[in-house]
């Protein structure tokens, strides 16, 4: 078979082993779960049947939380008759599961804080309830906090997708034995809260914004953080309650906490990470050799991953959820992570003339930042202190040669640049960009509607010309059009650090939406929860484009040419 002289046939062959791969491999975990259930049932009949059996049992359990977890804790999984698999199923930790609850134990033994990211459906939320309940029967005076983005996530009776009720379900399954002494339902469950009476021991919830706010922890564990909106001034809260937090989540974009925490964009120590790949989980990593498409031998794929992608409608959302991809494309990302790992690798020649970029914060001391390009290179993109940013500024400009100096001049920044304005040293034009005045006329090549008609203000044109670069990067990188260095944009000369980091998170953190009865579009530059993100509006400045002028009348015909009907 030559190469793909028979590509459809391959394909088709290859999907059908596939799927008979994921099959069988469903019946062995079948076998699996009902061999452990009959195991358990034996070790439940022996502790009933036995004192001595129940005593090492419980002794078991309480000196080690694999162990309780390993021979006690159920889970409840409403997809799995659709599957050919129970409902109901005991938890058999995998090795990389084991690893999770060491790592939680040594996050309290060290009181430090950790970030969780995961493919879905890796089991972390209920391992640590898991956790949880092992530490609430077991440690008197022991406080969980548990937290997601909203309430109804964290507690709503009878929706086993919530925190607390997957609590209970745990609980409700363990043998009587095991459970404290004179524990009832009705009087130790409240609403996102569960005492044992024993030892005085509580898990508690909270939602959204209130996360946090409800007294001390011994630890604390928020679910999906990435979609916490707020969540800095939720950190703020939970930095005084706990020693110990813990966020979990997959990935949603960079332009979150979470994202900035798991890169290591924040100050103070790096956070002890945890990754739950789908790659470490034996039930999906199993290998099969199936034809080439190129009909030549044979190739090893994972006939899991392969199932799955091929059943998602969403392919950035399984990237994002199931690959750990923080750069997977967002709703209405303006500049995709994608294309700015492209500009990251790709190296193009400086130009003249160089131009730079300024953006002043008024969110503290750090946040004015400087930028500056040789034609298709950024050369330089540096964070100045604000008490000094017009001397600075006006010395890295004069170092790096631009010859324009652009602020926006509506903004904070306008009485610093007017600073290096009046310098009579200076060689280059300083220009103010004023974000919200009306766009330009231009017809850029993704649409044949003018700028002036297509967006909402004069920001989100110069958003939308980088987002251009940064698609043409991607393209002549990845699939390998032939795009010119002047409409494209390098960032392989920038030195790695702080400033470079934040960039590359900032800039895909904006978004764009539809506005108004004209239906234009504008940026939302901060994103889903993000910060103002400074370092990407310096480099904006750097690459706007000149206000446009007044409209260019147009010209008047010759009597001569008027037909019959005209009119002056």
């Amino acid at each position: 078979m030559t190469a793909g002289s028979d590509a459809p046939g391959v394909q088709a062959q290859r999907t059908l082993m596939i799927k008979e791969a994921v099959m069988a491999y469903s019946g062995q975990l079948k076998r699996r779960f009902e061999n452990e259930g009959r195991r358990r049932l034996k070790l439940l009949q022996r502790c009933v049947q036995d004192a001595e059996a129940r005593v090492v049992a419980a002794a078991a359990a309480r000196v080690d939380p694999v162990t309780f977890l390993n021979d006690w804790v159920w889970l409840y999984e409403p997809r799995n008759p659709g599957r050919g698999l129970p409902a109901v199923l005991p938890l058999t930790l995998r090795p990389r599961q084991v690893d999770f609850i060491r790592y939680l134990q040594e996050l309290r033994r060290n009181r430090r804080n950790g970030l969780v990211e995961k493919s879905r459906d890796e089991g972390m939320t209920w391992i640590v309830i898991g956790y949880y309940v092992w530490a609430w029967l077991h440690e008197a005076g022991f406080s969980g906090g548990l937290g997601s983005r909203k309430l109804d996530l964290v507690d709503k009776s009878g929706d086993l997708d919530t925190l607390f009720e997957k609590a209970r379900f745990i609980i409700r399954k363990l043998p009587a034995f095991l459970k404290p002494q004179g524990f009832s339902e009705k009087l130790h469950s409240k609403e996102a809260l569960l005492i044992n009476p024993t030892n005085n021991a509580n898990i508690k919830g909270e939602g959204g914004d209130n996360i946090g706010r409800g007294g001390r922890s011994s630890m604390y564990f928020v679910d999906e953080h990435a979609k916490v909106p707020r969540a800095d001034t939720v950190h703020a809260a939970l930095s005084q309650n706990t020693d110990v937090i813990v966020y979990g989540s997959t990935p949603h974009g960079r332009a979150n906490l979470f994202a900035r925490i798991a890169h290591n964009l924040i100050p103070g120590d790096p956070w002890d990470k945890f990754t739950f790949h789908w790659r470490n989980n034996p039930d999906k990593n199993y290998s099969l050799a199936v034809p080439a498409l190129t009909g030549k031998g044979l190739e090893q794929v994972s006939p899991w991953y392969l199932f799955e992608k091929s059943k998602s409608v969403d392919q950035a959302l399984f990237e994002q959820e199931v690959d750990i991809s923080y750069d997977a494309e967002t709703k209405n990302q303006i500049i995709l992570g994608a294309w700015v790992q492209a500009a990251l690798k790709l190296r193009l020649q400086a130009t003249a003339p160089a131009t730079a970029g300024l953006d002043v914060g008024d969110t503290g001391p750090d946040a004015t930042v400087y930028s500056s390009r040789s034609g298709p290179v950024v050369t330089r993109i540096q964070e100045l202190l604000s008490a000094e940013a017009p001397q600075d500024a006006h010395e890295l400009a004069t170092r790096d040669r631009v010859t324009l100096f652009q602020y926006d001049r509506n903004g904070v920044g306008a009485s610093i640049a007017a600073t290096v304005d009046r310098r009579t040293d200076r060689t280059y034009e300083v220009r103010g960009v004023f974000n919200g005045g009306t766009p330009s006329k231009t017809v850029y090549e993704d649409s044949q509607t003018p700028a002036d008609l297509r967006f909402a203000n004069f920001a989100t044109e110069c958003w939308w010309r980088l987002r251009l670069r940064f698609q043409k990067t991607w393209e002549r990188a990845e699939q390998g059009l032939d795009h010119p260095d002047d409409e494209c944009i390098s960032l392989a000369d920038l030195p790695a650090g702080d400033a470079l980091n934040a960039l590359v998170a900032q800039l895909s953190q904006a978004t764009y939406s539809r506005v108004g009865t004209s239906d234009k579009l504008t940026v939302n530059k901060k994103g889903e929860g993000g910060k103002s993100p400074n370092h990407a509006e310096a480099l904006i400045y750097a690459y706007a484009p000149p206000p446009p002028g007044p409209p260019t009348p147009k010209p008047r015909p010759a009597a001569a040419q008027l037909g019959p009907g005209s009119f002056d």
